[in-house]
């Protein structure tokens, strides 16, 4: 048997991925780079879960991949394109987990796996570089595998160290962020991936809408789409706002602006004020509205949402405001 005669249909279509997004880049060879851009495209297994459940999406990551390795003007012909010796590697580390595992196919998690394992490709470094690491990715494969998929996106480890040790509340006693709850977390992983994704050095007030808005399984998310507002026109308002930066940027080189650390500051103060123990995604929205001043304020109001209207909906969705009519 060779080596693909193992591979699901799955497996069989990140490959193909793989070697698009090698065309497109005009590259030659079917690096790990490759393999892990075709792994995210394809969106719908369990390694793809792994990948988004950590962060990492395709706008990134092809983001990080152009630069580590760059962009050739001519797309070569698909019969020019071979595997590179370290993706060769990963596949037969890939067929490895997938037997240890006890599979009868190697399927895109075991790719990923084998990714993992091969550890010194450029996919491991662009993971890294989103502050991704290895070893955890490993155990969220495993753990998906093992029925244990997380109910929801962890923010990126190295985002929540980096703002808390670098964002000074004085107002304070403890860190702002030990007392948000896991969807608030997320919902700040989400707002920095949405300032990579148009190249801002900054997580604004309007990038906190935008994941406020991605975040549907908590309250902010309902709220937001009850009263009309969706990521396209989420996205559309933050984008004729503020635009597109120039020049990609990576989680170590974003920071708080002064309006959206106020934010942070007046969702801590609603949390106080409704008497609950953790802020939570309805306070950070609730802050929002408060600072009407804002960009996010602005795109919420541009797409015909009163700001009044967002907290009174808000409330009732905690139970604390009159009921929805």
């Amino acid at each position: 048997m060779g080596p693909f005669d193992r591979f699901n249909d799955r497996a069989k279509r990140v490959l193909a991925l793989a070697q698009d997004e090698a065309i497109r880049l005009g590259h030659n060879y079917i690096g790990t780079e490759h393999l892990l851009l075709g792994l995210v495209r394809e969106g719908d297994s369990v390694a793809a879960r792994a990948l988004a459940s950590m962060g990492v999406d395709l706008s990134k990551v092809r983001t990080a991949v152009e630069f580590v390795i760059g962009r050739n003007t001519e797309a070569p012909p698909p019969t020019e394109i071979t595997l590179s010796p370290r993706t060769k590697k990963a596949i037969e580390l890939a067929i490895d987990e997938s037997r240890k595992l006890g599979a009868d196919h190697v399927g895109p998690e075991h790719l990923l796996l084998g990714l993992v394992r091969e550890g010194e490709g450029i996919a491991s470094g662009v993971l890294e570089s989103l502050g991704v690491s290895l070893a955890a990715l490993r155990e969220r494969v495993i753990a998906i595998l093992g029925g244990n998929e997380p109910r929801a996106a962890p923010p990126s480890a190295q985002w929540s160290v980096r703002m808390a040790q670098t964002v000074d509340y004085p107002r304070h006693a403890s860190r702002p962020f030990d007392r948000f709850d896991d969807h608030a977390k997320h919902v700040m992983a989400l707002a920095q991936d949405e300032a990579i994704r148009m190249n801002h050095n900054y997580i604004g007030v309007e990038h906190l809408l935008v994941g406020l808005v991605r975040e549907t399984e908590d309250a902010s998310g309902r709220v937001l789409a009850g009263l009309g507002l969706d990521l396209a026109k989420a996205r559309d308002g933050l984008e004729r706002a503020i635009g597109r930066g120039q020049a990609p940027t990576s989680p170590g080189d974003i920071n708080l602006t002064p309006r959206t650390k106020k934010v942070i500051e007046l969702a801590i103060d609603e949390a106080r004020t409704l008497s609950h123990p953790h802020v939570g995604t309805e306070h950070l929205l609730l802050a929002l509205v408060r600072e009407a001043g804002s960009v996010g304020a602005h795109i919420l109001v541009a797409n015909g949402i009163a700001l009044d209207r967002v907290r009174e909906a808000t409330l009732a969705a905690i139970g604390k405001g009159p009921p929805e009519k």
